[in-house]
């Protein structure tokens, strides 16, 4: 019986909630070691196999999906980036952010698979369940498909693109496989695309990385805010309680004299 050299629990940190691992995606272009998990919970875990202690394994967590994430694949040109498709929704991610850099629109149906063209940078597909095969040409525009087709009246659940680009098989439901051939020009890569996209994905991950830093500052910006309404509280506080302590006192010893003063007004005079 065959047994796993080796395993490691789906856990942010030591005592964090364990993680249902759904989808995986190995590439030796970004690090012979890693790989990344596409969880039940809708987050996609960089896991590192040769950490120094088993709490670093989980290098980087990138929340964002509503539901399961059912796709993730490596960009295969640009191998910082990779794919998700998860909730109503297909998302692009840069390794060193833990936001996505590109989203789709919210589709009515639900996303069950993607994968990216093996021959054109700015191509990838997404399957729905209701039947429809959407190929995405971010070369061209970026809002909507290029192209969307009804293969079937039932959900589609898997998507597999062979090696040159042309040919796709989708996956249905009932078990039924359909197989079709894409246009050269979903499948041929385009005149300077290859730099076109990096440029994108840089100038994506670039903003991105400026909103994280704006919204780090604005974040920081507000706890400095509360600490010194805070600090100015305590002070008021302890300002009002002086003053209080003072009229305390104020109020002891006017009592005392008052109550000396009837005292030697009351005092029976000498013989």
């Amino acid at each position: 019986r065959g047994e796993p050299l080796e395993s490691m629990p789906l856990q942010q940190g030591t005592e964090g909630a364990t993680l249902g691992g759904v989808t995986l995606s190995y590439d030796v272009a970004a690090g012979p070691t890693n790989f990344l998990v596409g969880t039940e919970q809708g987050t996609v875990l960089l896991c590192k196999r040769k950490s120094k202690s088993p709490a670093d394994r989980i290098g980087a967590v990138y929340p964002g999906h509503h539901g399961p994430i059912y796709a993730l694949q490596r960009h295969p040109m640009f191998s910082k980036n990779f794919l998700t498709v998860g909730d109503w929704t297909a998302r692009i991610w840069n390794d060193d952010l833990k936001t996505p850099i590109m989203t789709t629109k919210y589709h009515s149906s639900y996303l069950t698979d993607g994968c990216w063209s093996p021959t054109r940078p700015g191509v990838f597909f997404t399957t729905k369940m209701d039947g429809t095969l959407d190929i995405w040409d971010y070369f061209f525009k970026q809002n909507d498909p290029t192209f969307t087709l009804q293969v079937a009246d039932i959900p589609l659940h898997t998507l597999r693109v062979e090696d040159k680009g042309r040919l796709i098989a989708t996956g249905a439901a009932d078990g039924s496989t359909t197989l079709f051939e894409i246009c050269s020009g979903l499948a041929v890569m385009q005149p300077n695309e290859k730099p076109s996209i990096s440029q994108m994905l840089e100038r994506e991950a670039k903003r991105e990385k400026n909103l994280e830093t704006r919204a780090r500052e604005l974040r920081l910006a507000a706890k400095k805010a509360e600490q010194m309404q805070a600090k100015e509280k305590r002070g008021d506080d302890e300002e009002r309680e002086e003053q209080r302590l003072k009229e305390v006192e104020k109020d002891f010893f006017d009592m005392i004299s008052s109550g000396e003063d009837t005292a030697a007004a009351t005092a029976p005079a000498p013989a």
